[in-house]
């Protein structure tokens, strides 16, 4: 197997900090339980912290 390289983390951490950012905008939905929604605010800052590793590291 192949080492995973910087590029492959960048990639890995600017997708993942891409889907804690959209992760709050479903909080309108129905479907989704309130235990739940109630940490999607949250969600955004280390998608944040994420976005931005996954741009330093490119």
């Amino acid at each position: 197997m192949d080492k995973a390289t910087k590029t492959q983390f960048s990639y890995l951490f600017f997708i993942a900090g891409l889907i804690m950012l959209v992760i709050p905008e479903l909080n309108g939905l129905g479907f989704v339980p309130y235990e739940i929604r109630q940490y999607f605010a949250v969600i955004f800052y280390p998608g944040i912290v994420c976005v931005i590793i996954g741009y330093w590291l490119r």
